[in-house]
């Protein structure tokens, strides 16, 4: 009894494009015929997919069983160097760590001098300096009198225009 790629894809568990891809045009011409504008495979034609899927997979078991063996030896070798890897950004971490620190170390040194050099311009003021404010402060002061105040001088305005007293 003939199928359509449908049926025949629902049977064996597959897609129509993965029926499809087994469609060559030898096969066609031997195992196919078109009715109503489907394709229907003949009986020798399934067996003939059948027979070639069964092939299909037999032999992507053993490239399995294969690969299997070479990805186990492949994956200690990666775990291997990943681990070597993990080593070397250690050494890395820690010898940015020590320069970190180093950088700390100046940044501080460095802040600490400047203080330093600030301090004696901000700081106390030398004995004879000292001795001298406290004269001044302790000097009264003599009262300025408002009969010395000389006459103020005309205005600008005063002055162009000759306006005055």
């Amino acid at each position: 009894m003939s199928k359509t790629i449908k049926e025949l894809a629902e049977e064996l568990n597959l897609s129509k494009s993965g029926i499809r891809k087994y469609l060559t045009a030898s096969f066609r011409v031997r195992y196919t015929h078109e009715s109503a504008h489907r394709i229907l495979i003949d009986d020798a034609g399934i067996k003939a997919i059948k027979e070639m899927i069964a092939h299909k997979g037999a032999h992507s078991e053993r490239t399995q069983d294969a690969n299997g063996a070479h990805t186990e030896q492949a994956s200690a070798q990666s775990n291997g160097v990943l681990v070597e890897q993990l080593r070397a950004k250690d050494k890395q971490i820690e010898h940015l760590q020590k320069l970190l620190d180093q950088s700390q170390q100046l940044q501080l040194m460095a802040e600490q001098k400047l203080k330093r050099l600030e301090k004696p311009q901000n700081g106390p003021k030398s004995e004879s300096e000292a001795k001298d404010d406290q004269i001044n402060n302790h000097a009264p002061e003599a009262p300025v009198k408002a009969e010395s105040t000389p006459e103020q001088s005309p205005s600008f305005w005063q002055r162009l225009f000759g306006s005055g007293k």
